[in-house]
């Protein structure tokens, strides 16, 4: 045998050993990855692993999980949407699923890709459950999971459903005509978890019976996470976005009328966004979550652009991390159970000692943004709140408490939206209008509002125990005198006059 024979066999046998040598132990680097994902599970109530299986070969590794969702919590979610249910109904039995993951370990799985392993899952069904799945999927998997990890300890996951269609008996006796578009959910992670990415598409959902039509289209999700502390995995810090094209509720003529004896409008939203950013600062965090909707129809009437703004600042991460534990130790079995049973203020007091050391912290909750256009014009309202240097004691103190709390406030209202609030069946419009002009008129002569071209507007603050309305100090204890039709005469007699 000549040399280069000699080398090129030489480098075969090599590969030959090292080649196994390195499946094997990429295969290890899984296992201990998905060792780590299911220890994290266990923090949280939601769903626990019943039963795992890992039998890992040198090139190819079976996983088979059973996991089971939380009974209690079913429960309580099927009671939410009753009304009378009995506080001790028993729970639902939990239901468990089973998943099962093929495995092919790299550097080379499966000779498709490079990468440390892939892995695709799918749920695993007995006869009667693979016939009622094939009714809605046909030969489809109802879901699917393809995982490819890297060298590094990352990977990527993506989730797929395919599209269905399938009648549900509907609770007026006839059917429910339910049609899927199908979803797929990626998400890009890196090891541990410690940062992740994703990025989710559903085109369409319709759900239409005898009482409704729902059509649900172009839904999109999104987000970027990073864990916050490397010793706390269920914090994070980042952005987190849902963006639905339309929303579409239209009332069949068969439908019953509702309270009063008035038929449901129809509802359409457009372009309806929901926008989460929770950016850390050190070793505070804050969240921002912004809900709008272009287009908020409802009959006739168009009250977009819409939107509700609301903020949480200067949070201290360490303690809204305990709070958010403490949080899910309420959907645990025995504080669902406890709750069933009416024992609420023993779960609830879980939540006092982490609540209590977030507001020392001086934390800033506001309401940034409530708008919405009236058929008399765009309404607006803002609302802020934060502690002043709290300390432990003042917490045990209202009045103290009371004291070092700054409030920032401000809104403009149209008039004629006052108006049509104000109106019945008993009163016409034009009375409406009337009394809600000498209201207001009092609420003017006094300070409290300023009417500016068709709207009432307002801005108060109560800062060190000092409260004020429009820049004029004021009586707090007074506010409870509305005025009312003789409004100009209390503000004359001074029942809600400012502080002198």
């Amino acid at each position: 045998m000549n040399k280069p024979a000699k080398i090129a066999t030489a480098v075969a046998v090599a590969l030959g050993i090292a080649y196994p040598a390195s499946a094997w132990l990429l295969g290890k680097q899984v296992e201990s990855a998905l060792d780590a994902q299911y220890q994290q599970l266990t923090e949280q109530p939601y769903v626990k692993v019943v039963e795992r299986t890992f039998e890992r070969g040198v090139f190819h590794s079976t996983e088979v999980v059973t996991f089971e969702l939380n009974g209690e919590l079913l429960s309580a979610l099927a009671r939410a949407g009753e009304d009378g249910a009995a506080a001790t109904e028993a729970p639902l039995e939990p239901v468990r699923f089973t998943v099962r993951s093929e495995i092919a370990h790299g550097p080379l799985p499966g000779l498709r890709t490079i990468g440390a392993a892939t892995a695709e899952a799918g749920l695993v069904l007995d006869e009667a459950a693979k016939a009622q799945m094939a009714k809605m999927f046909g030969d489809a998997a109802p879901v699917q999971l393809k995982t490819v990890y890297g060298f590094s300890g990352g990977g990527s996951t993506t989730l797929t459903s395919p599209a269905f269609k399938t009648s549900v008996p509907a609770k007026d006796g006839g059917e429910r005509h339910v049609s899927w578009q199908g979803l797929k959910f990626t998400v890009d992670f890196t090891r541990h978890m410690q940062r992740y990415s994703m990025q989710g598409e559903a085109p369409g959902l319709e759900i239409e019976d005898g009482a409704s039509h729902l059509v649900v289209t172009g839904i999109r999700m999104s987000g970027d996470q990073s864990r916050v502390f490397e010793d706390e995995p269920l914090l994070y810090a980042g952005s987190q976005k849902i963006v639905i094209d339309e929303v579409r509720m239209t009332p069949r003529a068969a439908a019953a009328a509702g309270e009063g004896g008035e038929k449901p409008e129809a509802l359409l939203l457009k372009q309806v966004a929901y926008d989460v950013s929770s950016p850390a600062k050190g070793e505070f965090v804050d969240i921002s979550a912004k809900l709008g909707a272009e287009t908020v129809q409802v009959g006739a009437q168009d009250y977009g652009p819409a939107h509700y703004d609301l903020s949480l600042n200067h949070l201290h991460a360490r303690t809204v991390a305990k709070l958010s534990r403490a949080v899910m130790s309420m959907y645990s079995d025995e504080a669902l159970r406890q709750a069933r049973q009416g024992q609420t203020a023993f779960a609830l007091a879980a939540l006092a000692e982490p609540a209590r050391e977030l507001l020392a912290h001086d934390p800033e909750i506001s309401i940034d943004r409530i708008s919405f256009r009236s058929p008399h014009g765009d309404a607006t309202m803002a609302l802020r709140v934060r502690t002043n240097q709290l300390s432990p004691d003042d917490l045990q103190n209202p009045f103290v408490l009371i004291g070092k709390l700054d409030v920032s406030g401000n809104a403009s209202l149209p008039e004629g939206l006052i108006a049509d609030m104000q109106k019945d069946e008993a009163v016409s419009a034009e009375e409406a209008a009337r009394r809600v002009d000498l209201q207001l008129a009092g609420y003017a002569a006094q300070g409290l509002v300023q009417r500016e071209q068709g709207f009432v507007k307002t801005a108060l603050e109560f800062r060190g125990g000092e409260l004020k309305i429009n820049g004029k100090p004021v009586n707090p204890f007074a506010l409870g005198a509305a005025a009312g039709s003789d409004g100009a005469a209390h503000a004359q007699s001074g029942s809600l006059a400012p502080a002198r």
